[in-house]
């Protein structure tokens, strides 16, 4: 699991990758925290977090924005325990998100946006 930072002009852009869903959301908490907090606190508390959407885009437009209400507490992400992801004709995300309390914030996140947002994959054929 891996992220990068990206060029933009007025807002943070990341990318993300990871070989599975959980380490996906895992890299985006990791370039959450790095960007915004230049102290994690040691106190932590977990958050149940239950969504549900119509397309894996708008889940993760909520998880996301719900990862960041936190953060507007003062509390740094650190792992999230997937414990039910489907998607389909309905969208479900259940996890149990760490954070840890009393951080010290360097840069605030507003919100997360669907500006330029999508999915990629690499793919090798055995030809």
């Amino acid at each position: 699991m891996s992220y990068r930072f990206l060029d933009h002009t007025a807002d943070l852009g990341v990318e993300v990758s990871g070989e599975s869903t959980e380490e996906l959301f895992q890299s985006c908490l990791d370039a959450l925290r790095e960007w915004s907090f230049h102290e994690v606190g040691s106190s932590e508390v977990k958050h149940n977090v239950e969504l549900s959407a119509d397309t894996e885009t708008e889940l993760w437009f909520k998880f996301l924005n719900e990862v960041v209400f936190y953060m507007d507490k003062n509390e740094a992400p650190l792992t999230l325990s997937l414990r039910e992801y489907h998607l389909g004709c309905n969208c479900y995300l259940r996890a149990e998100l760490t954070m840890a309390e009393q951080s010290k914030r360097k840069q605030a996140v507003k919100a997360f946006t669907l500006h330029n947002f999508g999915f990629s994959a690499q793919m090798i054929f055995d030809v």
